[in-house]
């Protein structure tokens, strides 16, 4: 005899935020009422006794999330769809600039004309192109972050000279600061990003000299000395992170 279970299901339509939506309602034996967002999708897991309207009114209370996770999903299932292929002819946004990608065997990693021309041997192999493309964006990354840090400094007084200059590949965050090392490690993806946006992440790390945590404080000290962060991190965050490297 066949032990799975059925739950009842049901799709409604509700508007949050001014948008017209739908949510997918599961009945099931729980506690609580449940949201989450796939694909762009909002589904509700909900106890049996619980009505439409107090469920419609909890994802009314939580339709600043919600909206935020829909966007955010669709961004990201746009993003698999677009998947960046490390070829000849694709586009490559570089601190800012676009570019074409090219690949050669012979001369020097450059810039040219609208064009990053890329040397290594065996251009066939992707995982090289990519591990090419990661080389040259810690290069002018590096370079880029480097000046910075000459120009920030003196606007932080008590944090070190000359701090160290870490780049790493990371997923989910685009900076670190470690106060007591005096080292800021930066995401080397953020080559791909406007200079404004690496800026704003130079500068939140440096506030973190000044106060460790994310304070009244800190914000305050960082809007004092970079009075459009938030406008640069909302534009920032609100792309999806580009994992061509």
């Amino acid at each position: 005899m066949s032990t799975s279970k059925t739950y009842k299901k049901s799709v409604r339509p509700i508007v949050l935020g001014g948008r017209s939506l739908s949510y997918e309602c599961t009945r099931k034996k729980m506690k609580n009422v449940t949201v989450r967002i796939r694909e762009g999708k909002v589904l509700v897991s909900s106890p049996t006794y619980v009505s439409f309207a107090r469920i419609e009114e909890i994802l009314r209370e939580k339709q600043d999330f919600i909206l935020r996770a829909i966007d955010a999903s669709l961004a990201r299932e746009a993003a698999k769809q677009n998947a960046f292929l490390c070829e000849d002819s694709a586009c490559v946004s570089l601190m800012g600039e676009e570019y074409t990608l090219r690949f050669a065997e012979r001369g020097t990693s450059r810039t040219e004309g609208g064009e990053l021309i890329l040397v290594l041997k065996k251009t066939e192999d992707e995982n090289k192109r990519r591990e090419a493309l990661k080389r040259f964006a810690e290069k002018r990354l590096r370079a880029y972050a480097e000046e910075a840090f000459e120009k920030v400094s003196p606007l932080f007084a008590g944090a070190p000279d000359r701090p160290t200059l870490k780049l790493r590949v990371m997923c989910a965050r685009w900076g670190s600061c470690r106060p007591k090392t005096g080292v800021i490690t930066l995401n080397t993806r953020l080559a791909f990003y406007p200079t404004a946006y690496v800026d704003y992440v130079i500068m939140h790390e440096f506030t973190h000299f000044l106060y460790a945590d994310h304070s009244k404080a800190f914000w305050a000290a960082l809007a004092e000395r970079l009075p459009d962060w938030e406008e640069r991190r909302k534009a920032l965050n609100a792309e999806p992170m580009k994992e061509w490297i």
